[in-house]
């Protein structure tokens, strides 16, 4: 099922990128309009930065151009907490109108029934979307995403430092050490989601978050071993990742050319092109010479979910379907770099064509409910054997007994 969603998603992507695209509005008509003679309030809750929160408050003042009785109060989190902060908002009562995130929530929140289905509010423009990404936030015949934009994370590269981007892991490395020096770095990823960052590497040693059937953790595999061995010496003993590394500093030392690579996603290319001083480029992350398999990585789509919280749904659910339409996905295209979930925004830049291309190479993020449980003890884990040297293979076993049983509560078992 993955793969034929994986080749759904890049093959909707190429057709956006070769052809110009056509209205595809449906002809129903929804009755769930806001109101626009009231004063009203509407809370957005986010973790974007940069290039991204500077698209954001344009869509913002272009939608109050529009529609001047809506006031906006958008609150920032971190993004390393904001899935959390949101969740503990949602079961109290006490969330936003709107918030953004990752497809994969939909499984917990939607089971939790802390998000409400949408698709009462998109009829007369899902036909705008690329349906897959439309669809890979859907649950149980359901849909609950407003789709942004579609994602998946690639190697970037300083040309000065690196003039020939790397085919290979083992070159990359080399290329890596070969740059690590005079206080520069060779590789620079957010350690606090190492785990999604790099599940490419993951399953270039054989390894997945879940077995085949979709719902059954699977971190005590060798690949998940061999992958959490292979991230320690690339900090530990290669020393070409700075130990303990986080977002704001991985993006600044790139930034600076104070970094050869960094793995990171589409979301971060306006803020690079933003420098306008840095001669750069990026690649699909590169093949596992040791195995002989592809990197991986997860493919997903960026989602604004429309929450049991929201004062006004009508009006949260308007502004949702603003921010995935073609004037607005195409802003955040052209400013933030994003890839557009809306298929009639023509893409033209290289940036385009590469993300389609390592969405061709990756895998869906799993959207049940279980692959919640994963993301802790898989990040436990890693910290354990990059920080604290702990025994691979024991805290493997240890990250999957601990999914097992997070997952069997979760199911009041």
């Amino acid at each position: 099922m993955y793969k034929k969603l994986l080749k759904a998603l890049a093959l909707m992507l190429s057709l956006v990128l070769m052809i110009a695209a056509f209205s595809g509005c449906s002809s129903s008509t929804n009755t769930n309009k806001p109101d626009d003679k009231k004063e009203v309030t509407l809370k957005i809750w986010h973790s974007w930065t940069g290039a991204e929160e500077e698209a954001l408050k344009e869509a913002i003042a272009k939608y109050t151009e529009k529609h001047p009785n809506v006031k906006f109060d958008t609150l920032y989190t971190p993004n390393d907490n904001f899935k959390d902060k949101v969740t503990s908002a949602l079961q109290t009562g006490d969330g936003p109108d709107l918030f953004f995130g990752a497809h994969d929530w939909v499984g917990p929140m939607a089971t939790g029934g802390l998000i409400l289905p949408i698709d009462e509010y998109v009829a007369d423009v899902k036909g705008d979307y690329i349906q897959s990404v439309y669809d890979i936030a859907s649950l149980n015949g359901k849909h609950y995403g407003f789709p942004l934009s579609m994602e998946a994370v690639v190697l970037i590269y300083n040309k000065d430092m690196v003039p020939t981007p790397p085919a290979t892991i083992s070159e990359m490395i080399k290329m890596a050490k070969d740059n690590t020096k005079d206080g520069k770095y060779g590789l620079v990823v957010d350690l606090n989601n190492t785990f999604y960052n790099t599940y490419g590497f993951l399953t270039s040693f054989g390894g997945s978050a879940l077995k085949s059937d979709g719902v059954t953790p699977n971190l005590d595999s060798q690949g998940f071993v061999d992958y959490m061995k292979f991230m320690s010496k690339l900090i530990n003993e290669d020393k070409i990742i700075p130990k303990q590394l986080d977002y704001g500093t991985a993006q600044s030392l790139f930034l600076e050319k104070k970094a050869a690579f960094w793995i990171n996603g589409p979301w971060c290319f306006g803020d690079i092109e933003k420098t306008q001083n840095i001669n750069w480029g990026a690649v699909p992350l590169p093949k596992n010479d040791i195995t002989g398999k592809d990197s991986a990585p997860f493919v997903g789509g960026k989602m604004a979910f429309l929450p049991k919280t929201a004062s006004d749904k009508a009006l949260a659910a308007d502004f949702a379907k603003f921010l995935t339409s073609a004037e607005i996905e195409k802003l955040f295209y052209d400013k933030a770099g994003t890839i557009a979930a809306n298929k009639n925004v023509t893409m033209d830049k290289w940036t385009a064509k590469l993300i389609s291309e390592a969405a061709a190479k990756g895998v869906p993020m799993p959207v049940a409910p279980e692959m919640n449980q994963i993301w802790q003890p898989a990040k436990d884990a890693l910290a354990a054997v990059i920080d604290n040297g702990k025994d691979a293979a024991s805290e493997a076993k240890a990250a999957n007994d601990k999914a097992i049983e997070a997952i069997k509560q979760m199911k009041g078992n």
